[in-house]
């Protein structure tokens, strides 16, 4: 009897060696030219082979056989799987009759647990036998020639596994997941194929092997943008990620093309023209070619523009819970305006927030525009579905491993039970981000289903709020300093500001103690206070001083705080050099300030440690002196603000000003140390620390002025963003006047320079470099700062 086929070959037993036609795996010791319709021809011949045998089989058998009984049931040629495994794919049953068409389908059954190459049924004496040779599994597989890729990466990608049937699918996969690495590097010419190495352990093993012929890299040379005629080309190009190659190409990137910043360009520029106007611009398909000595690529993307369009009419219907005109104020779209398609989405977002702000959490605005070619006009229809009102329900905070959930729950601007309010939920966000404890914070919102209620969930990862630090180093103000810290801004999780300092130096010996409460028993009212000594030497005179501080406010708005700080300290003149000024030389001895001071506070900055955004005013008034008794008696007004703007890529524009201005009471003199000096790493860069402001004529020494102005820019940019690490270049400007001059009278004296700041954890570090841009005689006409401490 002839035998019956699962994979088209002939023959009582598989022979190593053998070239037999294969089922659908393939034979992964022959790697076709390339896989694809080939392959699949190969297959379906395969199987019509199958049925033309059986059938040919089947009709041919002299009928007895239709009746001989099958006495047993056997397997042979299985190396690895097992013979239960393969039985439970059969049908044919010892004890009944051989049936060709239930062998048929066996074959087929055992052929499609996809372990063989080839399966074929021999009946023969009464025993049904089904043959079968085992696809290869993989021992182990390597890459050679893969220079420029890192072993992690391919690693990573390619997921074949050792012991596991080797399929020829699997191997083009990881040729393919080989080259895409390549791809993404610039090597477009990079080859990969394969060899598959039989292994002689008697387990049908085999080894695969990647081999990689890398090429050279190819660069971008040109990206030509067809059809461009009436948008700005060069302010195009600058939103768009493939840049051609040129000098800078191994510093900046550029040249490198990848077929997803292609595609995301081609959205981009879809967008750009969306945004300026033309309402009805195309991108088409983009042509890449490969240059004849196949080291360069151009890029060609056709744009068909159109015509620029203007807002036509803007109307609103549906569910209209607000005049017409108030909702075209709020959508902030005016007819006559060219169109964009920002202004189309901002206005989207304005009206679905103007609906969530009144508990219409799910209204559905649907921006229809109809375009009018002859008018060159695009008219809007705001459609406005508000669907039902909604009340906040369950509020849960998860993720706060330390933080206790008063803490987080005070700075919500919602309640349960309140009407749902998109303006207040992001408000919450922004506070508890504010807060400072928490890596990330989100707010999400569920709705609960056949209720008129949103659960809102208060996602949180926690993020370190203490350290203990100490060590010592190199400060340009305070020469060689040393430091030991211990602080927690979330003492207890109950948002307490704990912090315990100790710095010494060859000019200052400070140590200090820190408590604030920003929020007495969960309410808006603020406590805190200090203790301090401290010794600083300064070039004529050294100040020995003790002290603390009581400080009470409260929140007004959102923005807006009140503080008031009460300050007892001793001060200590002493040590004063034979050469120093008068003006110094009049105050050696002791003098006890008793003062208060009262501020006024603006701050939207979005993070107090890390700020990208937002403005920070500060206006305070210091009174010293008459009824709070003490020796010193003044008035000290000071301004100070500072405004951080987002640009891109995490880069931050920061403007700094100050200004002060103080008058003696009683007719006492200005203590020294009140006084305003600038110079140095917080106020002008690139001058000695204190050395900006008036002189004594007589000693040339720096006595302070009555009065101060400071400016400082800055242009913040990331260097390593896991590790904090940030780079600045800025401006600096500023002086001090005495009394009698006005301010700016001798005008301001200018710094620029540049420098890198790190979010340490003992503090901010900055190693900055200022020049002076107006030196005089006897200046040093640049210098370089470093210290730990606060930014402005």
């Amino acid at each position: 009897m002839e035998p019956a086929h699962g994979g088209g070959a002939r023959g009582r037993d598989p022979q190593p060696g053998a070239r037999p036609a294969h089922g659908p795996g393939g034979d992964p010791g022959r790697r076709p030219d390339r896989l694809g319709g080939k392959e699949r021809t190969v297959r379906a011949r395969v199987w019509l082979g199958v049925a033309v045998l059986w059938t040919l089989w089947a009709l041919l058998a002299p009928t007895s056989w239709a009746a001989d009984e099958v006495r047993e049931v056997r397997v042979r040629g299985n190396l690895r799987i097992e013979e239960g495994l393969i039985l439970q794919r059969v049908g044919s049953r010892a004890g009944a009759p051989l049936d060709p068409d239930q062998v048929g389908e066996d074959v087929r059954a055992v052929y499609g647990l996809g372990y063989f190459e080839d399966v074929v049924a021999e009946f023969e004496d009464g025993v049904l036998t089904f043959l079968v040779r085992e696809r290869p599994a993989l021992r182990e597989w390597k890459v050679e020639g893969a220079e420029h890729l890192d072993p992690e990466d391919w690693k990573e990608k390619i997921t074949l596994r050792p012991r596991a049937i080797l399929l020829l699918a699997d191997v083009a996969r990881a040729e393919e997941a080989l080259r895409a690495l390549y791809r993404e590097k610039g090597y477009y010419l990079a080859e990969v194929t394969h060899e598959i190495v039989p292994v002689d352990d008697g387990k049908n093993h085999v080894d695969l092997v990647l081999r990689v012929r890398e090429g050279e890299k190819v660069k971008l040379k040109r990206l030509n943008l067809a059809g461009v005629a009436k948008a700005d080309e060069a302010d195009l190009r600058k939103y768009l990620t493939l840049r051609p190659a040129g000098a800078w190409s191994w510093l900046t990137g550029a040249g490198t093309f990848q077929e997803t910043d292609l595609e995301r360009d081609r959205e981009m520029i879809r967008a750009y023209y969306l945004n300026h106007g033309f309402a009805e611009a195309e991108v088409l398909d983009p042509l890449v070619t490969l240059t004849p000595d196949r080291r360069w690529i151009v890029v060609d993307v056709p744009v068909r523009e159109g015509e620029t369009y203007t807002f036509g009419e803007i109307t609103f219907s549906g569910d209209l819970e607000f005049p017409e005109e108030e909702l075209a104020r709020s959508a902030g779209v005016e007819e006559g305006a060219l169109f964009r398609s920002e202004d189309l989405r901002r206005a989207y977002q304005r009206l679905t927030d103007l609906y969530a702000d009144l508990g219409y959490a799910f209204a559905d605005v649907n921006p229809r525009t109809r375009v009018d070619r002859d008018a060159r006009q695009v008219h809007v229809e705001f459609q406005i579905h508000k669907g039902d009102r909604v009340r906040i329900g369950r509020i849960e905070v998860k993720g706060n491993t330390k933080t206790r959930d008063r803490v987080v729950r005070r700075e919500m601007r919602l309640a349960e039970g309140d009407l749902y309010n998109a303006t207040a939920l992001r408000k919450s966000e922004r506070a508890i981000q504010r807060l400072g404890f928490f890596e990330k914070v989100h707010l999400a919102t569920q709705r609960r289903p056949g209720t008129d209620l949103v659960d809102v969930t208060v996602e949180v990862e926690e993020k370190p709020t203490g350290s203990f630090s100490f060590g010592a180093g190199y400060s340009s103000v305070d020469k060689i300093i040393g430091m030991a810290n211990v602080s927690q801004r979330n003492f207890l999780g109950l948002g307490y500001q704990l912090a315990l300092q100790a710095n010494f130096g060859s000019t200052r010996e400070t140590y200090s103690f820190t408590f604030n409460n920003p929020r007495v028993f969960d309410t808006e009212w603020y406590f805190g206070f200090d203790a301090y000594k401290s010794i600083r030497s300064y070039t004529d005179y050294d100040k020995f001083s003790l002290g603390g501080d009581l400080k009470l406010g409260t929140s007004l708005t959102e923005a807006w705080k009140l503080r008031g700080i009460y300050r007892l300290e001793e001060a200590e003149v002493k040590n004063v050099s034979d050469t120093a000024s008068s003006t110094i030389r009049d105050q050696i001895g002791t003098t006890v300030t008793s003062s208060l001071t009262g501020l006024l506070i603006y701050d939207t900055v979005d993070n107090p440690w890390e700020p990208h955004s937002g403005t920070r005013a500060e206006w305070s008034v210091e009174w010293a002196g008459g009824l709070l008794g003490g020796d010193a008696a003044y008035l000290k007004y000071g301004f100070d603000t500072s405004h951080y703007q987002p640009l891109w890529w995490n880069h931050v524009f920061h403007l700094h000003g100050r200004a002060g201005f103080v008058h003696s009471l009683l007719g006492r003199d200005i203590p020294v140390y009140e006084r305003y000096y600038l110079g140095g790493i917080n106020s002008l860069r690139g001058f000695d620390s204190r050395s900006i402001g008036p002189r004594d004529p007589a000693t040339g020494d720096v006595i302070g002025g009555d009065k101060e102005v400071l400016f400082n820019v800055e242009y913040l940019f990331p260097l390593i963003e896991e590790a904090k690490l940030r780079g600045v270049i800025f401006y600096d400007a500023g002086n001090a006047w005495d009394e009698g001059e006005a301010f700016f009278e001798t005008g301001l004296r200018q710094s620029a320079g540049a420098g890198v700041r790190w979010f340490s954890p003992m503090g901010p570090l900055r190693l900055e470099w200022g020049y002076v841009l107006d030196r005089k005689p006897g200046e040093d006409d640049a210098q370089w700062e470093f210290t730990i401490g606060g930014f402005f």
